[in-house]
């Protein structure tokens, strides 16, 4: 089985307060590390202009291509549910790392 998740994309207003749920659910300390990757998107010119942010979640994909990148182990997939997990002690974090979000593709 694997599992997803949703949210709607429309209603972001590029508050971060996703970001903060994430590590708060995680126990994630304050500080870089994130899971949650929001991009503000601008287009056009005055006066029409658009102003938008994309929430990018980690997508528990089936082929993970952050697992192999990750030179601590520290990412693996539930296979009853599939999904990602990423072992806190392992991690060599953000500030050290990074190769996981340099692999994933979204």
């Amino acid at each position: 089985m694997q599992l997803g998740f949703y949210f709607d994309q429309t209603r972001c207003t590029g508050c971060h307060t996703c970001n903060v749920a994430c590590k708060d659910w995680h126990d994630i300390e304050a500080g870089p590390v994130n899971r949650m990757r929001i991009t503000t998107i601008e287009r056009g010119k005055f006066p029409n202009v658009l102003v938008a942010w994309l929430a990018l979640p980690c997508c528990h994909c089936e082929q993970l291509t952050c697992v192999a990148a990750c030179p601590a182990s520290a990412i693996t997939k539930r296979a009853d549910d599939g999904i990602v997990v990423v072992d806190r002690e392992l991690c060599l974090g953000r500030d050290k790392c990074e190769l996981c979000l340099e692999a994933c593709p979204y």
